[in-house]
């Protein structure tokens, strides 16, 4: 029992250890001193008064002791208070000059760092703006040595720009070959342009850039839009109406001609044209053409593609002209024969000028994985017309398409034309076979791909019957 313990000890009765234990709980310790006065807990008379004085003198107690200690060490704690208080007192005067210190040098590197650092800033600002100008001035200058040298190769192209081809280009001399490469070297710096590798970092609102712009860039590269396609569509190496007035009249058999020509089975770059000088001529005036219609283009091979596109239309269209025309004047079919085959040689000369140009690599970005594989510049003009059989065989196909309702309007429409017509069905199809074999004459076909052909044309006549 506590009371016991506290009981036996000589200079005080309290139990300090009990008090003291991390077990201690009060509830427990009233219970105890409840239970150590009254011999029945259950007893209605219940005495509370003596716990509760064992607790109160329990407190004097320890007050008393307090006191006593607090007596006994009062100097001792002075002394260490007073010494502490000094001791602090000294630290706060170091800390204090220490803090005197900094804050001097926080002025002083405030006047030093910070106001410089502003300085430094507008001087910062200044250099960014300077920089830009620099930058600019020097883009404009490029763009005035680029503006420069294509208004030099515009001049070059004005000289030498009179006649696209045949004997008149032949008799400049090297004035085609200048004009060829001043088309190109002028398509060049027009792509640069386009590429914005020139007045790249300019501003819109620089009037020097603008006016570039407007008198010599754009202006420019309409022209040379204007002549590279006019290099294009003037290339025909065979002369429809030299083709067709060298054509002998129908063979015996009715064959329609079939049988070429020497001047019609020569080389494709040299039918009908006044001399082999003149066919070279035109040949590197097209070629010129193709190349600045290429590097003009904005997306891949668009303007060559309609250069060439308009080209093979304008063939299909004469043709399908002089062929309905002959539907109803036989006598004219030979004629029209020779045209035919003579368009369809252009357009096999166009083919192997346009696979023996490669396909400048310079520009062509790393994931463009579809433009290195292509090889020649024919290759983007076929995947943009959507066709793997080559010009011929969309011109023919193009032609038997619309030469058949012809066909059948005029078998339809009775009368003597009709039965003249019909009756020379043999000839119509000899002749329209006559129109791909001699228009083939020279194009590197195998003879499945002819053959293919002539089945597409001769089925155009299919309405004459068997």
């Amino acid at each position: 029992m506590a009371t016991t313990t506290i009981a036996d000890e000589d200079d005080t009765y309290i139990d300090y250890d009990a008090f003291l234990t991390p077990q201690f709980s009060a509830h427990s310790f009233a219970n105890t001193l409840i239970l150590g006065t009254n011999v029945d807990p259950s007893d209605p008379t219940l005495d509370l008064t003596t716990p509760l004085s064992r607790v109160l003198f329990d407190l004097q107690e320890i007050d008393t002791h307090i006191h006593a200690l607090t007596t006994a060490s009062a100097l001792p704690l002075l002394s260490f208070t007073a010494t502490s208080r000094d001791a602090s007192e000294s630290v706060l005067a170091a800390v204090d000059a220490q803090l005197d210190a900094l804050k001097t040098a926080h002025e002083r590197l405030r006047r030093d760092v910070a106001d410089r650092s502003h300085v430094a800033g507008q001087v910062l600002v200044a250099v960014e703006r300077l920089h830009a100008v620099t930058t600019q001035l020097r883009e404009l200058g490029r763009a005035l040595v680029v503006a420069r040298q294509i208004e030099v190769q515009m001049q070059e192209l004005g000289r030498g720009g009179g006649g696209g081809g045949g004997g008149s280009a032949g008799g400049r001399g090297d004035g085609g070959a200048e004009y060829n490469k001043a088309l190109v070297r002028v398509s060049h710096n027009i792509r640069e342009l386009r590429l914005g590798r020139v007045l790249a970092d300019v501003d819109d609102d620089v009037i020097l850039a603008q006016d570039l712009k407007k008198h010599v860039f754009v202006p420019a590269e309409t022209a040379v839009l204007a002549k590279a396609r006019d290099a294009v569509l003037a290339f025909e190496p065979v002369a429809p109406s030299t083709a067709a007035s060298g054509n002998g009249t129908s063979n015996g058999n009715g064959s329609g001609g079939t049988a070429p020509t020497s001047a019609a089975a020569t080389s494709a770059f040299g039918v009908g044209v006044a001399g082999g000088a003149g066919a070279e001529v035109m040949r590197a005036r097209a070629a010129a053409g193709v190349l600045a219609l290429y590097l003009l283009s904005r997306e891949e091979a668009v303007l060559l593609t309609n250069a060439v596109q308009t080209h093979l239309n304008s063939a299909v269209n004469a043709s399908l002209t002089a062929l309905t025309r002959s539907l109803t004047a036989l006598t004219t079919l030979d004629r029209s024969v020779g045209e035919v085959a003579a368009r369809c040689q252009n357009l096999v000369a166009l083919q192997a000028l346009l696979s023996g140009i490669p396909v400048p690599t310079e520009d062509i970005a790393d994931d463009q994985q579809q433009q290195r594989k292509q090889k020649s510049l024919l290759d983007p003009v076929l995947t943009q017309l959507d066709s793997g059989g080559g010009l011929p065989s969309i011109f023919f196909r193009s032609l038997a398409a619309g030469i058949e309702p012809r066909v059948r309007e005029v078998a339809a429409r009775g009368g003597a034309n009709a039965r003249i017509l019909k009756g020379a069905k043999d000839r119509v199809r000899n002749a329209f076979r006559a129109c791909v074999e001699r228009g083939l004459v020279g194009a590197a076909a195998e003879r499945g791909a002819v053959e293919f052909e002539v089945a597409v044309m001769v089925g155009a006549a299919g309405a004459l019957g068997r």
